[in-house]
């Protein structure tokens, strides 16, 4: 694979959240060699992030990690995308305060975040556990774009030693529809037992999607929830789906653009 996480965003704008966030960053940046931008975004006072940044700072230097650290007044989703603009980034993690997870005329700040970045982000609230990556839940749908994000959990899979669950989920429960996913979980599997990741396989039809994914993965004790947005929200989940895991998804989520074809899986896959 030529592309990996080597320059990561980190954007957050609150303190609480950004302590998980800068722990998980600085464990990407350590697994991937990455360089990382440390964006702090603030309403008033800049010394709100001392702590943080002292942590990010002492941490980084002590591994060897390049930093740099960016200080802006604003809001989340329009800082996050003004330095998106500025610099090519292959994986954004945001540490978001409650208020920008929150409906605000008609869409939280995280969900904007998510749907204007051409690369992965990955979400974390400010009640989110700090925990390794070690339970990964890979919803498949029905979905044509679904299986793009294989690789991205076989690649976090590998550098973490995480075991992937495929989960195959859909509100239809026709037999066509079980026959079609169970075929991408077959091709899933290959993907993965030809890369030795370690996978479980389970599914559930006929349900609300977005319901199932988080009781399953809560059931799991996850660490991360890898799904796609435009693809399937256009589709299987509607707009609402995504939307849905932002407000209600307290487990951590990558979210992956259909786009995004960077690590796209080989032909048949």
């Amino acid at each position: 694979m030529k592309k990996t996480f080597d320059n990561i965003l980190l954007a957050t704008d609150s303190p609480a959240a950004s302590l998980v966030a800068i722990q998980r960053t600085c464990n990407f940046a350590i697994k991937f060699g990455s360089d990382i931008t440390a964006l702090f975004i603030t309403r008033e006072k800049e010394k709100d992030f001392e702590d943080s940044i002292n942590y990010i700072k002492g941490y980084t230097s002590s591994k060897g990690i390049k930093l740099e650290i960016v200080h802006k007044k604003g809001a989340l989703n329009t800082e996050t995308v003004k330095q998106l603009r500025q610099e090519s980034y292959s994986l954004v993690i945001l540490g978001a305060s409650e208020n920008s997870v929150k409906v605000k005329w008609g869409s939280s700040e995280v969900y904007k975040v998510i749907t204007n970045t051409k690369c992965p982000v990955i979400s974390y609230c400010e009640n989110a556990e700090i925990a390794n990556v070690k339970e990964i839940v890979l919803p498949l749908t029905d979905s044509p774009n679904t299986r793009l994000k294989v690789p991205y959990c076989a690649l976090l899979a590998k550098a973490f030693g995480s075991t992937v669950h495929i989960y195959g989920v859909s509100k239809n429960g026709s037999k066509d529809t079980q026959k079609l996913i169970e075929s991408y979980i077959r091709q899933t599997e290959r993907y993965f037992l030809e890369r030795r990741v370690k996978y479980s396989v389970d599914s559930n039809y006929g349900v609300k999607v977005p319901d199932s994914i988080i009781a399953y993965g809560e059931h799991l004790k996850a660490d991360l929830v890898v799904t796609m947005t435009d693809s399937e929200s256009a589709t299987i989940f509607s707009k609402s789906y995504v939307e849905q895991l932002v407000y209600q998804c307290n487990i951590p989520v990558m979210y992956v653009q259909s786009s995004d074809v960077g690590l796209a899986l080989a032909s048949g896959n």
